[in-house]
């Protein structure tokens, strides 16, 4: 990604005195600069009619073909001029950033690197050097070429080009200077004050960013721009009143932008107030009804409040769009085995373990999905596999009744012995684990563990039952006839009892 717009040089070449051409060289360079290509053209055209070799008429030449994105048209244009003038600065320039912005990264350092032997004194020269080496990850040799240049001849490029840079390198200390730099300058451009604070935050420096920013709004009290990645900003930190208070300002001054009522809604789900969320993507999504950010934010949040049919529709919609994007692929399986759409899941989430096969929630999720197709051995193989790559308790959890189901019940207490102990609130755990203990004949074990159980979830319709099954055991016909009554009661409120705790991928 660009850390500057595309510039390119349109002053020409002063080698060349004609006075005539000279004015209309110049008249030219000003209607580029605003933006009248037509009018350009035209000049240029009848430049070159009389002078075909002019160097510096095919430069600016090539920078309307560039702004016309006619990108072959402009690289011949400057390469004649560099055929005509070989120690054209600005074509070397032009050049240089055209193999850039389309992607050639040794061909714009070749260009670049004659430009600089041929004057290496100049700010443009390293300023293009240096965002070739940045972008090729040689951040040190960047960051030589940035230092070559003066204070005096500083721009918000730099600065933003500077930050990355540092930031790569891990020099802090050095990125607060220039962040004390960047605040104490001459007033900057809202878009790339943003920016820049937006770099730094991510660069762990969310105190510089925000004092910045918060400065910059002094200035500029209704900058959408500044007042978005406050509010962002503040939502990474988890401030989120203040949080709210900017992005609703923000969404204040450029009503129904979708960026600010996603952030909106993240910020809601954050303090559990999916309804809200859910409320503020609505709106997102009717502004932005092709937009994948917010169809998964959408998508994910009505999975979070069982909405599930609400979610299906988003989802498919993305999933159907980027048939290769992992987070979508996952997304919808997720929604379809909340759905009750084992077999559909189950395939998608085969698709996403051989894409991601270092990752433990799709493992996790296929072995909910197999679980719940009862083919219980591949389950079992699939959940060893998500603990394989990392612990996680609810995967252990499912394992523990998968190898109940297959008649493993020393392995299925042992696996629901270490849930409980890492999470002791895991109600599902302690029901299926005192299930097993009383099928083992263990029943005071049992007793304590479904008592727990039903502690914490009084409406776990299993638990009730196969509490009311010990206490029947162990003599106390009145308790028994208590649970097995009340398991009768939830068994006509009940339910379908969830067993599977989503881990969804979120997006960037």
């Amino acid at each position: 990604m660009l850390l500057f717009p595309i510039l390119f040089t349109t002053v020409p070449n002063q080698a060349q005195t004609r006075d005539a051409d000279s004015v209309n060289l110049q008249r030219a360079a000003t209607a580029i600069s605003g933006g009248q290509l037509p009018e350009a053209e035209t000049i240029l055209n009848s430049i070159l009619a009389t002078s075909p070799r002019d160097a510096d008429a095919l430069n600016l030449l090539g920078v309307v073909r560039a702004q016309q994105h006619k990108t072959t048209d402009a690289e011949n244009l400057f390469r004649r001029a560099l055929a005509a003038s070989p120690r054209h600065i600005g074509a070397h320039l032009n050049l240089g950033e055209l193999y850039f912005t389309t992607g050639r990264l040794p061909q714009a350092l070749q260009i670049l690197s004659v430009a600089y032997k041929l004057a290496p004194e100049r700010a443009d020269v390293n300023l293009h050097l240096a965002a070739v080496y940045e972008s090729r990850g040689d951040h040190a040799v960047a960051l030589d070429h940035l230092q070559r240049i003066a204070r005096a001849d500083t721009n918000e490029e730099y600065f933003q080009l500077l930050l990355k840079v540092l930031l790569n390198l891990k020099r802090l200390d050095e990125a607060r200077a220039l962040a004390a730099q960047f605040k104490d300058s001459v007033s900057h451009d809202p878009e790339e004050t943003a920016q820049f604070a937006m770099a730094l935050a991510g660069g762990g420096l969310s105190d510089e960013a925000t004092d910045i920013l918060t400065q910059a709004l002094k200035q500029h009290a209704d900058s959408f721009s500044l007042l978005y990645t406050l509010g962002v900003i503040s939502g990474e930190r988890k401030q989120f009143d203040q949080a709210e208070h900017y992005l609703t300002e923000a969404l204040q001054a450029n009503p129904g932008d979708a960026p600010t009522l996603r952030a909106l809604a993240r910020i809601a789900r954050a303090r559990g107030e999916l309804e809200k969320a859910l409320s503020y993507l609505v709106q997102a999504r009717r502004a932005a009804p092709q937009s994948p950010a917010v169809l998964y934010d959408f998508g994910v949040t009505a999975l979070r409040m069982d909405l599930y049919l609400d979610a299906l529709s988003p989802l498919e919609q993305i999933h159907g769009a980027y048939p290769r994007e992992t987070k979508f692929t996952y997304a919808l399986a997720a929604a379809r085995l909340r759905n009750g759409e084992n077999a559909a899941a189950v395939n998608l989430l085969r698709s996403y373990v051989g894409a991601r096969p270092d990752d433990a929630a799709g493992f996790y999720l296929l072995g909910a999905g197999l679980l719940a197709l009862k083919q219980y051995g591949e389950a079992q193989k699939t959940l060893e596999q998500s603990l394989k790559l990392k612990a996680d308790a609810d995967a252990e959890y499912l394992l523990g009744l998968v190898q109940y189901e297959l008649g493993n019940r020393a392995a299925a207490i042992d696996s629901l012995r270490r849930v409980v102990g890492v999470k002791p609130d895991h109600a599902g755990a302690h029901t299926a684990l005192g299930t097993a203990y009383r099928e083992e004949g263990k029943f005071a074990e049992a007793r304590a563990t479904l008592e727990r159980a039903v502690t914490l979830d009084p409406h776990d319709l299993r638990a009730h039952y196969q509490l009311g099954l010990v206490y029947a055991r162990l003599g106390d016909k009145d308790a028994s006839q208590k649970m097995l009554t009340r398991a009768e009661e939830l068994r006509g409120e009940q339910r379908k009892q969830e067993t599977v705790v989503l881990k969804l991928v979120e997006m960037p």
